[in-house]
């Protein structure tokens, strides 16, 4: 048998040890630089820039309470709380229904929805709720 058949695979001339070494550490640190770069980009991909006009929170004063909460209110949150707010912090929930010209139950439902975030209380005034705005808002 000659050298050359020993060193001939079917597919061509067999690689030595040291070739086969190299290309897997070449393609471990491929796979390396790709990860690191995946992970360096994706913070940047998830953190929203702020708008130039936008107040940090420890910047405001207690007055701006209000506003900063009508900031994260939705429509017909905000229209709520500024009826209130106009009201004197407290309305009867049919009252609301009326002046918004929301039906029955879309006014529970954003009443509802101010109670989970905190905003307002909601005690029952016989066949409706009084809807109180929390007292550190009215501050």
């Amino acid at each position: 048998m000659s050298y050359r058949l020993l060193t001939q695979g079917p597919m061509g001339p067999m690689h030595n040890g040291s070739q086969t070494q190299q290309l897997i550490i070449l393609v471990v640190l491929l796979l390396l630089v790709v990860v690191v770069l995946l992970l360096y980009r994706q913070p940047r991909q998830a953190r929203a820039e702020k708008p130039e006009d936008e107040v940090e929170a420890d910047e405001l004063g207690s007055g701006d309470k209000l506003e900063v909460a009508l900031r994260l209110l939705d429509v017909n949150e905000r229209r709520v709380v500024e009826a209130l707010v106009a009201e004197g912090g407290s309305m009867l929930q049919k009252d609301i229904s009326i002046d918004m010209g929301f039906s029955r139950v879309k006014t529970h439902r954003v009443v509802q929805s101010l109670v989970k975030r905190g905003l307002v209380t909601a005690e029952e005034h016989f066949n409706t709720n009084k809807v109180t705005l929390v007292n550190w808002l009215m501050e």
